[in-house]
């Protein structure tokens, strides 16, 4: 008995070397040389992209439903571009030193205000020793 298996045709999700992944409906005709073929569903129109890869390349295939492996070759989440400007150190270290600035000037209010509160004996007096 013969542990090849010729002309397979089924829904499978496909995992290959280097953390990549696609699914749709494969085939691996004998002919083709040691080829898996891949046609990866693109949407619900019926229109589909052909892949091959080399089984030296798949790391796994698992035989799935056509649904799910519709599903799981749509992709998640659309490519954004991301075109920030690089920013240089002194811009980063002058962006730090503001925010501290600003973290004290805000720290210095919070206990200006627990003092005014307290002052009236609407707040309980701070507890010095929680180390505040």
């Amino acid at each position: 008995m013969s542990t090849e298996v010729e002309n397979v045709e089924q829904w499978a999700t496909v995992e290959l070397m280097g953390h990549a992944q696609t699914a749709g409906h494969i085939s691996r005709p004998s002919d083709w040389g040691g080829l898996l073929r891949v046609d990866v569903p693109l949407g619900k129109n019926g229109d589909y992209r052909t892949e091959f890869y080399g089984l030296a390349a798949i790391y796994s295939v698992k035989l799935v439903s056509r649904e799910i492996a519709t599903a799981y070759a749509q992709p998640s989440r659309d490519v954004v571009a991301y075109d920030s400007p690089i920013v240089t150190r002194e811009q980063h270290e002058a962006v730090v030193e503001r925010l501290q600035r600003q973290g004290y000037e805000l720290a210095e209010k919070v206990r200006e205000l627990e003092r005014r509160l307290t002052a009236v004996n609407s707040l309980p007096a701070p507890d010095d020793t929680a180390g505040g």
